[in-house]
C-alpha cells in the first residue's frame, strides 16, 4: 500500500501552524523526515505518530466531538 506524502508548507497548512514549527519538530526529531533535494517530506504514519505524541488527552476528546472547523475568524460555525 503506498502512503501518502506531504511537504512542509502543505502539511503546515493541514495542521493549522507556521511551516516553521514543522520544520523545527523535524529538526528536533519529533517528526520523522525524509529529505529530497531541498525539500523534506512527512509520511502519513509519521504524521499520526508526531500529533499522538503531542495530543493533550483533553484538547483531544474535545476534538472529536467538535462536528465542524473553526471559521478562519476563530468563532465556531454555527
Amino acid at each position: 500500500m503506498i502512503e501518502r506524502h506531504y511537504k512542509t508548507r502543505e502539511l503546515a497548512e493541514i495542521l493549522g501552524l507556521h511551516p516553521e514549527t514543522i520544520r523545527r519538530a523535524a529538526q528536533r526529531g519529533e517528526l520523522e523526515s525524509i529529505r529530497i533535494g531541498l525539500d523534506r517530506i512527512y509520511s502519513e504514519s509519521a504524521v499520526q505518530r508526531f500529533l499522538a505524541s503531542n495530543a493533550d488527552p483533553a484538547v483531544a476528546a474535545l476534538n472529536s466531538r467538535r462536528q465542524t472547523r473553526p471559521s478562519s475568524n476563530g468563532r465556531e460555525a454555527t
